[in-house]
């Protein structure tokens, strides 16, 4: 479904030339999952964007399903670490909030908003304002919003960190179960290894700035909600702690 050839983005800070990432080549067939981790700076959040339709690259090419990019593409939702929640809305209007600025009814828009919330556990605080929630509240809110744009691909930059461990394992296995049943493809920006091990099919691991793809790991056995208890899963993992720390 995604295909990157060789991208480069840069942009111009104070009168200088930044090169953000240079040379960036992979893809993702339709319904699998990819962690994108790597040192603070290497462009992992501008990868992101540029897939969102947010930033322009510089060089290279994007296509999504055989076809260039476009901007505004109504299949991809994105999920920020901010939440991107509106503090005056309840959690009921923020998760309504992409359906509405799309025309969606009413009716319509509320059948997808409560399918969404109940599906996350949050409907019983559809009324709350986003101060009265805590943040892993907050951030079911910010996915459920994603999940009634139904998306084919879902964007997501470092959605979790701000998160206690015990709350973010148990969103971690929210997202699995969305991913088992919706089959959406996803990227996942991260800076655990343990969360990439964990959600991604495919992990690409990044250089520091400009950022390029050092490694790809292949992580097929991603699926199982136990495989944090595997011998496989921490051998992974030692895998890609090793690579970031310039080992192979």
């Amino acid at each position: 479904m995604v295909e990157v050839k060789g991208l480069e983005v840069a942009y111009t800070h104070k009168n200088t030339r930044v090169l953000a990432l240079r040379d960036v080549h992979f893809t993702l067939d339709s319904g699998k999952t990819c962690a994108i981790i790597g040192p603070s700076g290497c462009g992992k959040s501008t990868l992101l964007y540029v897939l969102a339709g947010l930033l322009r690259q510089t060089r290279g090419e994007v296509l999504l399903n055989g076809k260039p990019l476009q901007p505004k593409r109504k299949g991809t939702a994105l999920i920020l670490q901010d939440y991107g929640l509106l503090p005056w809305k309840t959690a009921l209007q923020n998760t309504s909030l992409g359906l509405e600025i799309r025309g969606v009814p009413r009716e319509e828009c509320l059948i997808a908003v409560k399918e969404a919330m109940t599906e996350l556990g949050i409907w019983e605080y559809r009324n709350h304002y986003p101060a009265q929630l805590s943040g892993g509240q907050r951030q079911r809110v910010a996915i459920a919003r994603s999940l009634t744009l139904k998306p084919d691909l879902l964007l997501m930059d470092e959605p979790f960190s701000s998160l206690d461990a015990l709350t973010r394992e148990s969103l971690q296995n929210t997202l699995l179960d969305f991913w088992k049943k919706r089959r959406a493809t996803m990227l996942l920006v991260t800076h655990s290894i343990e969360e990439a091990v964990f959600l991604g099919q495919k992990i690409l691991i990044f250089s520091s700035g400009p950022g390029t793809i050092l490694h790809t790991i292949q992580n097929e056995e991603m699926g199982d909600p136990d495989y944090r208890t595997t011998p496989l899963f921490y051998e992974r993992c030692s895998r890609v702690r090793k690579i970031l720390e310039g080992g192979v």
